[in-house]
């Protein structure tokens, strides 16, 4: 512990180096994308999207419908979404990285095998009688035997 326990005593200060960190892999994402071949197309796709279009499938993905893209305009918005999910993948907690997790999961058992489980009981800690002692509630530890 630093002799300056102001970070360490903030409750506040894990949740708001989380955001700095999405804030950074976001923007990290952000310069690989525009490095690639295909940054000119997302923003051209970004400046000629319809945005009644785009607010209609927001709302049916709001319901929960599956939404297929009937119209070359639909389509164009979904390769939008799509594009913009490339980011988000790079960045920690985001609804992408979540969702790129299961293959993650699957590659890893295809790389190194099916992980191991070890199952652990044991008693409950508030029944210890250490515990009841500790505790000081002037309590009787009394097992029926």
């Amino acid at each position: 512990m630093y002799h300056d326990k102001h970070f360490q005593k903030d409750s506040h200060f894990p949740l708001i180096a989380f955001n700095h960190e999405q804030i950074k892999d976001c923007t990290t994402a952000g310069f690989i994308l525009t490095k690639q071949k295909s940054f000119d197309n997302i923003a051209n796709h970004l400046l000629q999207i319809n945005s009644d279009v785009l607010t209609d499938i927001t709302e049916h993905m709001i319901k929960g419908e599956r939404v297929k893209g009937d119209t070359q305009e639909e389509k164009d918005c979904l390769q939008l979404i799509h594009d913009l999910d490339r980011i988000g993948g790079h960045v920690k907690g985001s609804i992408t990285s979540k969702k790129y997790m299961p293959n993650e999961i699957w590659s890893l058992i295809s790389f190194q095998g099916a992980p191991s489980w070890y199952i652990t009981l044991s008693p409950a800690d508030n029944k210890h009688p250490i515990s009841l002692y500790y505790a000081d509630t002037k309590e009787e530890f009394t097992p029926v035997i």
